[in-house]
């Protein structure tokens, strides 16, 4: 299962302009994506949507080739129009929303659940409550674990069996998404 997912907090990204900081954007961006960051109606906005788009696919491509945390974010390209990210020959199809305080972007996967939290030091019990409401899971029978290499999962005591789990948290704003398969 191929799932990603990550949360922006504007008023903390917002607080230091980075569009002019040419240092920043050439690490964490092609010369493609600084020309779509300069050509995009509000270059600030563009900078965060991008990175949260390749944050998302960073986390599906780490699922999928079972790859330990190591996030270079250059070699992921953004394309804002076609809301794609590509790596190693690998396509991402991103949504993504925003409104005044936040940009949320996940993989487009049609039978997704997404539980957006404020954050806080317990949100992860807080998901695991909603979790249980939303699938019918025992919340007595359910907990986080990370697999070998860290990626999350929720795994179901049960059964044995693990569901694949994408967090992300920013600021005053937090996020988890999961397939409604196997549930």
């Amino acid at each position: 299962m191929i799932i990603g997912n990550d949360i922006i907090d504007l008023e903390i990204a917002l607080d230091k302009p980075r569009r002019n900081n040419d240092r920043f954007l050439s690490k964490v961006f092609s010369d493609n994506e600084i020309s779509q960051i300069h050509s995009y109606s509000n270059p600030e906005l563009a900078i965060w949507k991008i990175w949260s788009m390749k944050e998302a696919a960073y986390k599906a491509h780490q699922r999928l080739f079972q790859i330990p945390a190591r996030l270079d974010p250059v070699s992921y390209e953004c394309d804002l129009d076609k809301l794609s990210v590509s790596k190693n020959h690998n396509l991402y199809i991103i949504k993504s929303v925003h409104d005044e305080n936040h940009i949320y972007s996940w993989l487009e996967f049609k039978n997704l659940d997404h539980v957006k939290l404020s954050y806080s030091t317990n949100y992860m019990s807080e998901f695991l409550k909603e979790f249980s409401i939303r699938t019918g899971h025992d919340f007595q029978n359910i907990e986080l674990r990370k697999n070998k290499i860290g990626i999350p999962e929720v795994f179901l005591k049960n059964t044995g069996t693990s569901l694949p789990i994408s967090i992300t948290h920013h600021g005053r704003f937090a996020a988890i998404c999961f397939p409604l398969i196997n549930c």
